[in-house]
């Protein structure tokens, strides 16, 4: 994968929500609400924490454009996908992790209605995330700015090119967690 166009990023975040979903479907309902592991956290804790940073980024994309240039100023130039996946790795090998904001509240209700509402919202979030992302020309992508938790300042195009990677990356690590004994 090598996207870096909004309308590519569009369509790889739909394939990430339509990948996400058919798993989460099929996990067993235990599978789903279960932490794999000490420490790791349940399919549905990965799920919201998604639901969670699309919010943060649908904002950011629904902020003024004037608004985020007095906010945040002008981005450096845009990275392609595969410098900004190594800078979040790097980010992540140094000890980086999710703000607690960012860390959905634990709900141990194992329960086919809770599934179905942290799917509805993931899809809703998504949903909006892209609307958002849609109404951004590719000219300004790269002339505005949002800040990151882990790798501070980025143009709109590196935030969504980061929200696809973040998508893939919570999937990859649940489906290895799920995967390994």
């Amino acid at each position: 994968m090598n996207p870096h166009r909004r309308d590519e990023v569009l369509a790889g975040l739909t394939d990430a929500q339509t990948t996400w979903t058919a798993y989460a479907q099929a996990l067993p309902l235990e599978t789903f609400f279960q932490a794999p592991s000490p420490g790791r956290w349940a399919p549905i804790t990965h799920l919201r924490h998604l639901t969670l940073t699309h919010r943060r980024v649908t904002q950011g994309l629904s902020t003024p454009r004037p608004v985020l240039r007095v906010m945040f100023g002008t981005p450096g130039p845009a990275r392609r996908y595969a410098e900004l996946v190594s800078a979040y790795q790097a980010a992540l090998a140094a000890g980086g992790t999710a703000p607690d904001r960012y860390v959905p509240a634990l709900d141990r209700t194992v329960a086919e209605p809770v599934r179905d509402e942290a799917l509805a919202a993931y899809a809703t979030g998504a949903a909006a995330l892209r609307g958002a992302l849609a109404r951004w020309s590719e000219p300004d992508l790269d002339a505005h700015a949002l800040p990151h938790d882990l790798l501070g300042r980025l143009s709109v195009r590196e935030v969504a090119l980061f929200t696809l990677y973040h998508d893939h990356h919570h999937l990859r690590g649940v489906r290895t967690a799920l995967e390994t004994p």
